[in-house]
Parts: C-alpha cells; structure tokens; sequence
C-alpha cells in the first residue's frame, strides 16, 4: 500500500520531533507528555478543524524543538501555547483572506469570526502576562486604577504616596502594556482586527 505525501510527511515530523525531543532534555520530553492533548483539545475548539489543529500543534512542537536557545525560554508551557495560538491565528487569517467563511463564522450566527475571538484571546493573554512581569507596587496600583475605578488620589491616601508617584507607576504600567500589544495594532493597522 502506498502512503500519501501528507502522511509521510506528518511520520517525518513525527521521528524529527521525537529526535529532537531526545536532544532537547528530558524537560521538553515532559512537556509533549503534559500538553500534547490539551493542546490538541483547544486548537480543535479555535479552529473548527480537527487536521488543521493537530497540525498546528505538530508544528508548534517542531517550532520549539528547533529553537537552539529554548532553554532561555522561562516558562516553556507558555511558550509553546502562545506559538501554537499564533500559528492558529496565521491560519485563521489566510482563510479570511481566502474568503472561507465555512470555518470562521457559521451562517446562522451572528458574532465574530474564530479569528477575531482568538486574537481578542491572545491579546488578553498578553496583557496579563504584561501585567505578572511589573512590580508587585505596579501591579497593584494599576489594577487599583483600572478595575477598582480609584482615582489617583484616593489610591495615593490609602498608600500614603503621593498622586504623582501613583502617575508613574500607572504610566509604567501602561507602557508596558502597550509595548506587549504593539503587534496587534499592527495587525489592526493591516485590516486584521476586524
């Protein structure tokens, strides 16, 4: 019986993957055991698709086995789920610009396409993950700001500094969080953020 290209390929990967585990520590070993399936489960919920999510997640694996530096890489879990939803992302935006609604928006709903849902996804990510990496002190006074509704100056009482420290410290957290954005305002700027 003869195998299809597809399938030959996806057994190529699959030793590449296996070899480059091997090399790449027992940590990333451990990782493909932990993650393979959830993994697996949320890209088939974001796209649609079946194939194309294992797919994406055979690709986000061999992605993170080549990466000679991954050991710099602090929280690999993260890592690899952020490539993967990126990846998904590509795919989901070469549909749109394909003009395959089929996957992105039923037509009997009303709503946002995949795409969008998951973008709006990552970009939550993001921001959270912007908002882990400030200061304790920041953190704290931004998420007093913005989801407590405090002023700047019922913030500076109950901490007892003064307005244009907590200024500063809302400023710094607000850069940081625009610099972790800035790619999907570029996407935005692109017509992707429909």
């Amino acid at each position: 019986m003869r195998r299809n290209k597809e399938d030959l390929d996806r057994e190529i990967e699959g030793i590449i993957l296996e070899i480059s585990a091997a090399e790449n520590t027992a940590e990333f070993t451990q990782l493909y055991q932990d993650t393979s399936d959830e993994l697996r489960r949320l890209l088939v919920r974001k796209m649609g698709n079946k194939e194309e999510a294992e797919e994406i997640a055979q690709d986000a694996y061999l992605k993170l086995c080549r990466l000679k530096h991954n050991r710099d890489i602090g929280n690999l879990r993260s890592y690899l789920f952020n490539m993967a939803v990126r990846l998904a992302i590509n795919v989901l935006r070469k549909r749109e610009a394909d003009g395959r609604q089929d996957y992105l928006q039923p037509a009997e709903e009303e709503g946002p396409s995949a795409y969008k849902i998951l973008v709006d996804e990552l970009k939550a990510e993001t921001i959270k993950d912007a908002l882990t990496h400030l200061s304790e002190k920041t953190r704290y006074i931004f998420l007093l700001h913005r989801f407590e509704g405090l002023s700047y100056s019922a913030i500076a009482k109950r901490l007892t500094v003064s307005d244009r420290s907590v200024e500063d410290h809302i400023n710094r957290a607000l850069d940081k969080i625009m610099l972790a954005t800035a790619e999907f305002r570029r996407m935005e700027g692109q017509g992707y953020g429909h």
